[in-house]
């Protein structure tokens, strides 16, 4: 593994949600915070950025387009058309936002919700089915939802509760979706960071971008750190696995909240990053798309 190379000086206030598109072999990502969608093309090294009508928060790849889930709904993109379609509403107060999503073993969209200025355990686990409708999942209200990946198994469940600095694992039912057995993986808070979004490889190793920290942690199953990547930037927000070979980790970030001085000090804040990596990743089911469940390796197994 080498160190992460800016690909992308894109300057988002909240960069979030990379998506790697293997039929396109583009890297999709948004900035929530200006409302924005960007694309990567490694092989150019192109971008490109379209104007969204809600502050998208997450993407999901879905027939040749896009689902997002932004504010307090849920939408269709045509990345070709550029057209947008909203398709269902999310049950939540007015001041609430999605952030973080991924895709389940049944094909459905699990996310999480949040308030940005609330001090108090406040956001809601939801999932959108292959039929579009909504519905909630019964975990415990926490502060900021971060990290929806499954092993490969469909056995385990990882999230993040962001604000209580804890990365958290469940057991999963991949036939009913129940999930039980609540755990600590791994905790942030001797190294004073902020667990955000993560990918999975096909190891069952869990790689964690870590807000606050100028790192991203490989975590081994056992949920102890395998490896940490130095970034120049201190907030990376989230990572995803693509190239060919879906051994390219790219990894999005924020300036959101930084003092003039401390841009100065990281001007490439906001920026797309990548680093090649030995692992590849697990690869991201389009959205309705039932994952082939199999056996995890003793070493996946949490």
């Amino acid at each position: 593994m080498t160190e992460a190379i800016c690909v992308a000086p894109t300057g988002c206030v909240l960069g979030e949600g990379p998506l790697w598109s293997p039929s396109e072999g583009f890297l999709w990502w948004v900035d929530i915070r200006r409302a924005k969608l960007h694309r990567y093309n490694p092989k150019t090294g192109n971008t490109r950025r379209y104007d969204l009508p809600i502050h998208a928060s997450a993407l999901a790849l879905a027939d040749g387009g896009l689902i997002m889930i932004g504010d307090r709904e849920v939408g269709r993109y045509d990345t070709a058309t550029e057209h947008y379609e909203k398709v269902a509403d999310i049950n939540e107060p007015e001041g609430f936002r999605t952030n973080d999503a991924g895709i389940a073993p049944d094909g459905s969209l699990w996310f999480g919700t949040m308030k940005d200025d609330s001090q108090l355990p406040e956001g809601q686990y939801y999932k959108l089915t292959p039929q579009m409708a909504i519905e909630r999942i019964g975990l415990p209200e926490v502060m900021v939802t971060n990290t929806m990946e499954f092993s490969s198994d469909g056995a385990t469940f990882f999230t993040s509760d962001s604000a209580e600095q804890m990365i958290l694992a469940f057991d999963h039912d991949p036939e009913t979706g129940a999930l039980s057995n609540r755990r600590v993986f791994a905790s942030t808070l001797e190294a004073g960071c902020y667990p955000d979004g993560s990918a999975l490889d096909v190891d069952g190793y869990l790689w964690n971008a870590q807000w606050a920290g100028s790192r991203v942690v490989r975590y081994a199953p056992d949920g102890g750190i395998d490896r940490v990547l130095k970034m120049p930037v201190s907030r990376p927000t989230s990572c995803a696995f693509g190239g060919d070979n879906l051994q390219t980790l790219y990894i999005t970030s924020a300036r959101d909240g930084l003092s003039d001085a401390a841009l100065d000090r990281q001007p490439m804040a906001g920026s797309l990053f990548a680093v090649d990596v030995e692992t590849p990743g697990l690869p991201v089911p389009e959205f309705g798309q039932q994952r082939e469940i199999g056996r995890a390796s003793c070493r996946e197994r949490v």
